[in-house]
């Protein structure tokens, strides 16, 4: 946390906005003089029960989030986060231009990271009625990543530095994290993400919901009965006498063609081989750099108001630290910021804060 405190331009929010391949994260900082403002964007988060702009479709129930962020116990603010699924973010955007025809409001800045800031940028200023100020996208990430990393410091133990943080979204991004704010180096990454498992699970499979099919894989699905095992080749004994575990998987998706998979069974093949390859791959990175922990952060390891035990990002996450484990032989930790989906959003208001003038 800053002991330094910052000066908040009057009738501005902070709001940062990251627009990803498939989830759409907004963050907000209230204050003071921001408390009357009349703009949907600020109404929204401050008030949501009150809101015009939110339709039923906006993210979980309990996707409105308030996390104290920012400045020292006197001066802490706090910070209000939302998401959408992005195709129903642009109804939200559109409910926002509605609603400013009716009640005409000024321009306010945003602070916008993602592909989507960048491909979408005329369509959603002018929708939202605000001007986008892009912050690049892994200096945002990194940002909310080190702020919520180290809130965890007190219960779960000092944050280490370098730090290896691997980004899970549509594709891959592997980050090394330096000690010093603002330091960070994309050292590695990989198309093989959560576009790949959705793709595929979307199209051999008739699942149309990632929760249900992720749950019906942890519940009733048999990845054994889709990839082809050590066993499937030499028999159970045979694999025993050359010293692989039988269940050792050989192909992933070697057995597909068999018709013997029900949906259940292709998505647990499917997750078994997208977090294989991402485990694989951290520990390597994590070798390179001599670290003993992962962190794994991104929609594909955090569905925001997922709290139960059998949710679909528990899932996700208890499969990755299985991967992990197992390519590092269990000498690498495992660990994941609470609030993994927000990062992006969260650290482009931390762009946004760290831009003004500071007085102590």
């Amino acid at each position: 946390m800053s002991t330094s405190t910052r000066t908040f331009s009057d009738g501005q929010p902070f709001i940062g906005l990251d627009i990803g391949g498939s989830c759409v994260k907004l963050g907000y900082v209230p204050d003071a003089s921001t408390a009357r403002l009349e703009h949907p964007l600020a109404a929204v988060i401050r008030d949501p029960s009150k809101s015009n702009c939110l339709g039923t479709e906006w993210g979980a129930k309990n996707a409105i989030r308030k996390l104290e962020w920012f400045g020292d116990s006197e001066h802490e603010r706090a910070v209000y986060a939302l998401w959408f699924l992005a195709p129903d973010f642009i109804g939200f955007a559109k409910r926002v231009k509605e609603d400013r025809e009716l009640k005409p409001t000024p321009k306010i800045r945003v602070s916008a990271t993602g592909g989507g800031a960048l491909r979408l940028r005329a369509e959603i200023e002018e929708m939202l009625g605000v001007e986008l100020l892009i912050v690049d996208e892994l200096k945002a990430l990194t940002s909310g990543w080190r702020v919520d990393a180290e809130s965890l410091a007190e219960s779960d133990g000092p944050v280490e530095y370098p730090a290896l943080v691997c980004n899970v979204g549509t594709g891959v991004s592997l980050v090394s994290v330096g000690a010093a704010h603002g330091e960070y180096e994309r050292v590695s990454g990989s198309g093989i993400g959560g576009a790949t498992f959705w793709g595929l699970v979307q199209r051999l499979t008739l699942f149309t919901s990632f929760g249900d099919a992720v749950t019906a894989a942890k519940q009733s699905g048999d990845p054994g009965q889709a990839d082809t095992l050590v066993g499937d080749i030499y028999g159970v004994d045979t694999s025993k006498a050359i010293g692989m575990p039988a269940d050792l998987v050989a192909g992933f998706l070697g057995k597909l063609s068999a018709g013997k998979a029900t949906d259940a069974d292709v998505v647990a093949a499917l997750l078994r081989m997208v977090t294989s390859n991402l485990g694989q791959l951290a520990v390597f990175q994590a070798r390179l750099m001599g670290v003993n922990e992962v962190w794994f952060t991104g929609g594909f390891v955090l569905c925001v108001g997922e709290r139960q035990e059998d949710s679909a990002g528990r899932i996700v996450r208890m499969a990755l630290a299985e991967a992990v484990s197992f390519w590092s032989a269990g000498k690498i930790q495992t660990r994941f910021p609470p609030d993994a989906l927000l990062l992006g959003a969260l650290g482009a208001v931390a762009a946004s804060l760290d831009a003004l003038p500071q007085t102590t």
